[in-house]
């Protein structure tokens, strides 16, 4: 009986969808750390009074876009704490709201709308390093000058040497390590009343209801010392969690893929996975090169081994984020590229990481300025902060929010589908991941198993149809027994077929099939 239900239920789905007028199953509401992120340079992002820069009132006002329309359920908040640059990684104040943004009232009531929608909010929280007007680092270097004592010189990593890069002069007797550049002096992550105030400052923003941090540059806090680095995690991620279990920390590793599954045994939640993002990462790889198999065995091996380091891990796909060209430009601007690439990276096990604007295309390369372009949310540009100090690029050939909400072949539009199918399938997100060979090396076939059934995320990376039988693939008797076609996205004309365990897909497309672990 439940069989010739679910297959009335499918029957009515299919021809809802040949008809334009669908009707989607409901969202699964699962509560635990699985989330899609949306990642906000405010600067950029919305102006809600006018002054030409973006501000937190401005993400307040956009939460029913993000979460309503977009279908994200997490946002990444980039720095948000004062600092005299526009990008912010150089914090002077790690309890306040940098006054071009808000206030910590606006900050408030950002946190308690998001909860309203079930939208969870990270920060930015970069500790590797401070600005150079930070008051530690000013009471550190008045009292150097003056041959006095002060706590907050072992704060920071002076030196009488001159070590070379790295490092700058501050008084005729003392150099300091800034890895970066000199207006960033780092931090000594061995003092422990610098562990203090890094615990004081993160229970401040746990206790106004973030639910995590971003944590910039993790390989930096010890230049050439991973173990060092990893140790400090650890440090980190138990310290928090002793209060905050459910706080989400999710790293900044730039790196290979060896040294980012290494970072895992910290403990830490997620890292970004570097090595299938930007313009010579695996999924522009595997979209180009039409390589679906490898990329799907790729993808299973990789979250096999980062499992093995943290039996809680959760990779952190991307496309792009504000340190890369984005993604619209390194896909040549191709639609159907865009769309596959955005399926490759959303319908995979982890927190995938949305970078705004990406869903419309938005362009931007070269200096960073050129990376983190204004949001686009109508014609007129309504809303659209100014360009960021130094942008050297203007958007060109992008349709605004406005005109994709109104286009069913926009990228936008996409992306909305993406990811309303991921909130109806869990097992997406969180199932065990296994690749399929389905004998088309240009098909990616992932099997997501959960306690109950198994999603078939089927991508056809080819320009042209193709057919392939899911019976010699390896799935059990009991999941071929019962598959059903239970959603798709296409880039062109068409739509797949299942017959049996034969699955005939579009150019460019993804299927998403169910099957029962047990029959009935």
């Amino acid at each position: 009986m439940k069989r010739q239900l679910a297959l009335a239920a499918l029957l009515a789905l299919l021809l809802g969808l040949a008809s334009g007028c669908a009707r989607e199953p409901e969202p699964v509401r699962v509560s635990d750390g699985y989330r899609n992120y949306y990642e906000i340079f405010v600067h950029s992002f919305y102006d809600a009074d006018g002054d030409g820069t973006g501000d937190l009132a401005g993400v307040t006002a956009k939460l029913d876009y993000i979460s309503g329309t977009l279908g994200a359920d997490g946002i990444w908040l980039m720095p948000i704490m004062p600092s005299p640059t526009y990008h912010k990684y150089d914090v002077t104040d790690y309890v306040a709201i940098d006054p071009a943004y808000g206030s910590l009232e606006d900050f408030d009531a950002l946190i308690a709308a998001a909860a309203e929608r079930d939208i969870l909010v990270i920060i930015d929280l970069v500790v590797n390093h401070t600005s150079n007007l930070h008051p530690w680092f000013s009471q550190a270097v008045s009292a150097l000058w003056k041959d006095e004592q002060s706590p907050h010189i072992d704060y920071y990593n002076f030196t009488p040497e001159n070590k070379g890069e790295g490092y700058s002069k501050i008084t005729d007797k003392y150099y300091y390590e800034c890895r970066f550049v000199s207006g960033m002096p780092d931090l000594n992550l061995d003092n422990p009343a610098v562990r203090d105030e890094l615990l004081a400052i993160s229970r401040f923003w746990l206790e106004r209801g973030v639910a995590g941090f971003r944590l910039d540059a993790v390989t930096s806090f010890y230049t050439g010392k991973p173990e060092a680095n990893i140790a400090f995690l650890q440090w980190l991620n138990d310290s928090i969690k002793a209060d905050y279990p459910k706080a989400y920390l999710v790293g900044e590793a730039w790196s290979e893929s060896s040294a980012i599954a290494n970072y895992y045994a910290s403990g830490l939640d997620s890292f970004f996975n570097f090595p299938y993002a930007q313009a010579n990462g695996q999924i522009t790889a595997a979209i180009n090169k039409k390589d679906g198999l490898s990329f799907a065995q790729r993808l299973a091996d990789w979250n096999r081994q980062i499992a093995a380091a943290n039996p809680e891990a959760k990779d952190a796909l991307f496309l792009s984020n504000h340190d890369h060209a984005r993604s619209a430009g390194f896909l040549m601007r191709s639609l159907p590229k865009q769309k596959l690439a955005a399926a490759l990276y959303l319908l995979a096990p982890g927190n995938p990481f949305i970078y705004y604007g990406e869903e419309l295309g938005l362009t931007g390369s070269g200096i960073d300025q050129n990376k983190r372009l204004p949001m686009l949310w109508s014609a007129d540009g309504a809303g659209s902060p100014y360009l960021p100090p130094g942008a050297t690029q203007a958007i060109e050939g992008v349709a605004a929010v406005d005109r994709q909400l109104k286009d069913q072949d926009s990228l936008l539009a996409t992306y909305r589908r993406i990811l309303a199918i991921k909130a109806r399938y869990p097992e997406i997100a969180r199932g065990d991941l296994r690749a399929l060979d389905v004998q088309n090396r240009g098909v990616a076939a992932l099997a997501m198993s959960g306690t109950e059934r198994t999603v078939l995320v089927v991508h056809n990376l080819l320009e042209e149809s193709c057919t392939v039988d899911l019976a010699g693939s390896g799935l059990s008797p009991a999941v071929l027994d019962s598959l059903d076609l239970a959603d798709y996205l296409v880039t062109q004309k068409g739509k797949p077929r299942l017959k049996g365990s034969v699955l005939t897909l579009p150019p460019m497309s993804t299927g998403i099939i169910l099957g029962r672990h047990e029959d009935g």
